[in-house]
């Protein structure tokens, strides 16, 4: 059976003065038919290595929650996310493991690769049309277009992905919705693949792909 980290987003309990680690119980409900078992990783400065070693882990999913530092008018962020992230990105290039960015996850790893983010507005909360882009290799089958699901005001311009990424997919204004890295075991998406109850078909076939389940 194979054990993936998950990253957890940061809550600020200001009444209770704690910053609290939190992971959406749906993540477990979509990984265990799967064979999966997740692993929570904290937002410390524990070095990624000591975990990925001592859990045996076989990848990572950097789940959505929190702006990126550095995002325009970002609110909500977690600078100890923020290094952890990043520390565990360069682990995972590093050692060629799988990696998959979610929403705010794949918005990290491109700023880290060296990309930037935008602002957007109307994709909060709704659920909208994405294609392929052109002559990209979509890493399982789907339709297109076809919808996804949408939780975000902070967008990736094609103008902004980083060089070492390749476009898979558009929103209609011609946004990034999926990505894969040119050499590495490194992908991201925009969607919540755990968002859609029951899970779709599609993405569970790509979760599998790209994640080397």
């Amino acid at each position: 059976m194979k054990r993936l980290g998950l990253t957890q987003r940061v809550d600020v309990i200001s009444d209770r003065d704690e910053r609290r680690d939190a992971l959406d119980q749906r993540w477990q409900q979509i990984f265990a038919p799967l064979g999966v078992v997740i692993v929570p990783l904290p937002n410390s400065a524990l070095a990624p290595e000591l975990l990925l070693d001592g859990l045996g882990l076989n990848g990572f999913v950097l789940t959505g929650g929190n702006d990126v530092g550095g995002a325009p008018d970002a609110a909500n962020i977690a600078p100890e996310r923020d290094a952890f992230e990043r520390a565990l990105i360069t682990l995972c290039l590093e050692r060629n493991l799988p990696m998959l960015g979610i929403c705010r996850g794949m918005q990290m790893i491109n700023v880290a690769l060296g990309g930037t983010l935008a602002r957007t507005t109307g994709h909060a909360g709704v659920t909208h049309e994405i294609r392929k882009r052109e002559g990209a290799a979509w890493p399982g089958s789907w339709p297109n277009p076809w919808r996804v699901n949408s939780y975000h005001d902070v967008c990736i311009p094609l103008a902004s992905l980083a060089p070492s990424l390749q476009c898979l997919a558009q929103s209609e204004a011609g946004d990034v919705e999926a990505f894969a890295h040119d050499s590495a075991k490194c992908h991201g998406i925009m969607w919540h693949p755990e968002r859609e109850v029951p899970p779709r078909a599609e993405d569970l076939d790509y979760l599998t792909t790209v994640l080397e389940l």
